[in-house]
């Protein structure tokens, strides 16, 4: 399957737009994975910690591998040891520590439910096929994705970099993955594990309703301002946090439990599973869903007849809202 090019391929500064995937699984630890990235694209290894390393000017960027757990990456369970003046490290048994030994415990028990994952460096959205390289040698190390354990919530995360800076243009992508998402969720078999945990909660309806009001139109400030009224933690298929912390981070910094929001330009879109251990699947095939929202958000037309459309249709529905927007949906994009 071919990666399908977005219809604006530059930023506004003239640029090939970039794309960064994130890919989580299991199975596949963190040297094993190490060795994969500097097999296939050279680099040399930073070594950050037993559970974090880099890949480093390989001829596609920085590569991170890391276990997708503060508790264990930034060595949080140390902070109750700490007032109490115990040094894991400095307890020596045998050739190993005590702090091996309890981290190797942890990693066993919380192993099962949480992930390894890669962070790609942002590459022109041209070259992508590059990356497909990675997800078929993970496949032949028999890495493990979201279909291998019911509690399996792993996902595909892909940061695509907006074309444009402005409010309008952040709001017309947040309105086309609106009006998409019963279809994405559909199209994309989003698994029950991932439906379920908190990790992708779907917007409240009544913000849905906000944002594709043909009135909605807010500067920055409101836009900002809104969105975190409505969604006030990460958990969503489309995170705009890390977009809104490039644009207005001062706003952002008043606002408490958001954990860490790396400042970057683009979509975090979150929606994908990793079904890293199935034959058929490929990037390209959850790429080429997210370019159908690019379609969508280039079209100002079609997305406010689209938009009108589901405000009405909801109206008017009670039950199986869905499923008749869904069909709708397939009808609009053919």
């Amino acid at each position: 399957m071919t990666f399908k090019q977005p219809p604006v391929l530059y930023n506004e500064k003239g640029s090939l737009r970039t794309v960064g995937f994130e890919l989580e699984y299991s199975n596949v630890g963190i040297e094993e994975s190490v060795q994969v990235i500097q097999e296939l694209y050279g680099g040399t290894v930073e070594h950050n910690s037993r559970y974090k390393k880099k890949v480093k000017e390989t001829y596609l960027g920085d590569f991170t591998v890391e276990f997708d757990l503060t508790l264990l990456t930034e060595q949080s369970y140390k902070k109750f040891l700490d007032p109490l003046n115990i040094h894991l490290e400095n307890v020596k048994l045998g050739e190993s520590t005590l702090e091996i030994e309890v981290e190797s415990a942890l990693e066993s028990i919380v192993g099962k439910v949480f992930p390894f994952e890669i962070a790609c460096p942002p590459i022109p959205c041209t070259q992508l096929h590059e990356l497909e390289k990675l997800r078929e040698a993970l496949y032949q190390h028999h890495a493990e994705g979201t279909q291998a354990f019911l509690t399996n919530a792993f996902g595909t995360h892909i940061n695509m970099e907006a074309p444009r800076l402005d409010t309008e243009t952040l709001l017309r992508y947040l309105r086309g993955f609106l009006l998409l998402y019963p279809w994405l969720l559909q199209i994309g078999k989003t698994d029950l594990a991932r439906r379920i945990s908190p990790f992708i909660d779907p917007y409240p309806a009544a913000y849905v309703a906000k944002v594709l009001a043909p009135s909605y139109q807010p500067d920055l400030q409101t836009f900002t301002q809104d969105y975190h009224t409505y969604n006030p933690d990460r958990n969503r298929p489309l995170d705009m946090y890390p977009i809104l912390a490039a644009l207005n981070n001062e706003q952002l910094q008043q606002y408490k439990g958001l954990g860490k929001v790396k400042a970057r330009n683009t979509f975090h879109y979150r929606l994908p599973n990793s079904s890293i251990a199935l034959p058929n699947w490929t990037l390209a095939e959850e790429w080429n869903n997210w370019i159908e929202i690019e379609v969508l958000a280039s079209d100002p037309e079609k997305l406010e007849k689209m938009s009108q459309e589901y405000i009405a249709l909801r109206e008017d529905t009670l039950i199986g809202f869905d499923s008749k927007w869904i069909k709708r949906t397939t009808q609009w994009l053919t």
